[in-house]
């Protein structure tokens, strides 16, 4: 029976209540690991920042790498900041910085959301007649896609007094609401926000500061050494359609969707975030303090070279290269290159995983993936069709699948914002007039190299791999299912 809270219907499936106790269980070994963990957690904090600014950024439409906006933050206080993409991540690392060093003096207020505005937008002129203050014009959230184009996600609350009288009910709704859960409250906060959409521009990247805040607030802290904006950025197709479909009901929406997506990104940051200290932890195990802060930096700086090291942790040049050299020799880190093009990596030594599977259909048409190192790979070796119609005849899947033109594109996004792309028909993976409902790919896809046709550099990783449906209808008549191998 979906409960009311506030203007929308919840319905608290098991499935959600069990997300939110797997959460809360994490949060509860969480100050244990803190303490264990927290020179390795610095360095955390200072890649999540600049994940969280670039990704934030780069969802509303910014082309900055994060290779780029690190460079500009180190730079920021002698920086001319002329384009708008740089105007952007400066406001945004400036408020994402406010948050986490003071987010316990931050009460929710009117006039704390309105500052928070004030600092996010402070670094472009064009800004200045709207920043810290609720829109003066009508707008409506847009999706901006990669090939330039816009999509109306959906309609928002209109200017003057509608707008304020919607902010006051949900401010005074957070703080009137004893009973409903932190994390679900937060979630909601934020999508009742993005609803709103309260002010001219900046309102998507306040509502991830403003979830981030809220989670911290809550006693959530480890939420500031991984980063929330990442995740929505690698599932921003799903993010702006869960937006879209919840939107439609409005007012009086049920809003279980979109807990479950929120939900479903804290979990996978909270293994994101024991993954990285696991790892860290089994290579550094026998290492001294010092060696294992060298190496946690390489581990999240893939690439680097030993002056970057010796300036980030401020530890003198010779003895980085000292240690460098002691673990290359035992196998710890690789060396790649010679003289001033001199860099390392630490390749992980995860085992192959084996006939994984995923499926993409007309709800889920995209699956990414996240390959760290130049020995990581997804190998694609065999598809199962499932037709979502009823048939007789085996060529009754081609004329379908030919006259849809249904196909999977792979994408492949390096480090430094090169993209490759390559479709593939399903139709040239079997006979087309007699489709078998599993079929074996006689040469396997292997991403990247099957889709550069040329070895990945080390520069490049961080890589994002994207599988999606695609084809010349909107709706599919079949759900597809990858079997694949992963390194």
């Amino acid at each position: 029976m979906p409960q009311n809270i506030h203007t929308f219907y919840l319905d608290l499936t098991m499935k959600l209540m069990s997300e939110l106790s797997t959460i809360d269980r994490f949060d509860a070994s969480w100050a244990q690991i803190e303490k264990r963990e927290g020179q390795t957690l610095k360095q955390l904090k200072t890649i999540a920042t600049v994940r969280s600014v670039g990704a934030s950024t780069r969802i509303e439409g910014s082309k900055m790498t994060d290779n780029e906006v690190e460079v500009l933050i180190d730079e920021l206080k002698i920086s001319k900041l002329e384009e708008r993409d740089q105007q952007e991540v400066a406001g945004y690392f400036e408020a994402l910085d406010t948050i986490t060093e003071s987010y316990k003096d931050i009460i929710i207020s009117e006039g704390n959301l309105k500052n928070l505005h004030k600092i996010l937008m402070s670094h472009c002129d064009k800004d200045e007649w709207h920043r810290g203050e609720y829109k003066q014009i009508s707008n409506s959230v847009e999706a901006n896609h990669q090939d330039g184009t816009k999509q109306i996600v959906f309609e928002t609350t209109e200017p003057g007094f509608a707008t304020e009288q919607a902010m006051r009910d949900l401010l005074e709704w957070y703080h009137s609401d004893k009973e409903t859960l932190p994390i679900v409250k937060a979630a909601l906060f934020v999508y009742d926000f993005l609803s709103i959409h309260p002010f001219q521009d900046g309102n998507g990247r306040l509502s991830r500061l403003l979830g981030t805040l809220l989670l911290l607030r809550s006693g959530y802290t480890w939420i500031q050494y991984v980063s929330f904006e990442h995740e929505i950025e690698h599932r921003k197709v799903q993010y702006y359609k869960v937006l879209m479909k919840t939107q439609k009901q409005r007012p009086g929406e049920k809003v279980d969707e979109w807990t479950n997506f929120f939900l479903d990104c804290l979990l996978n940051i909270q293994d994101q975030l024991m993954s990285k200290l696991d790892s860290h932890e089994n290579s550094s195990s026998q290492l001294a303090p010092r060696t294992k802060n060298i190496l946690g930096y390489i581990e999240n700086h893939p690439g680097c070279k030993s002056s970057d090291i010796s300036e980030k942790l401020r530890i003198p040049q010779s003895t980085v290269k000292k240690a460098l050299t002691t673990m290359v020799k035992n196998k710890i880190i690789l060396k790649y290159g010679v003289g001033a093009g001199t860099n390392y990596l630490a390749e992980k030594t995860s085992p192959l995983q084996s006939d994984l599977m995923f499926k993409l259909t007309n709800e889920t048409k995209t699956k990414e993936f996240l390959l760290m190192g130049t020995s990581s790979y997804v190998e694609i070796k065999k598809i199962i069709l499932t037709p979502l119609f009823e048939w007789t005849k085996p060529d009754e899947w081609s004329v379908k699948l030919m006259n849809q033109g249904l196909c999977f594109k792979v994408t492949v996004i390096s480090n430094t914002g090169s993209t490759f792309s390559q479709p593939y028909a399903l139709t040239s993976f079997n006979n087309a007039h007699y489709f078998q409902p599993v079929f074996t790919l006689n040469k396997p896809i292997r991403i990247p190299l099957h889709i550069k046709n040329e070895q990945s550099n080390l520069n490049e990783y961080p890589m994002t791999i994207k599988i999606e449906l695609d084809g010349s209808v909107s709706v599919f008549d079949f759900d597809v299912t990858f079997v694949y191998d992963e390194m």
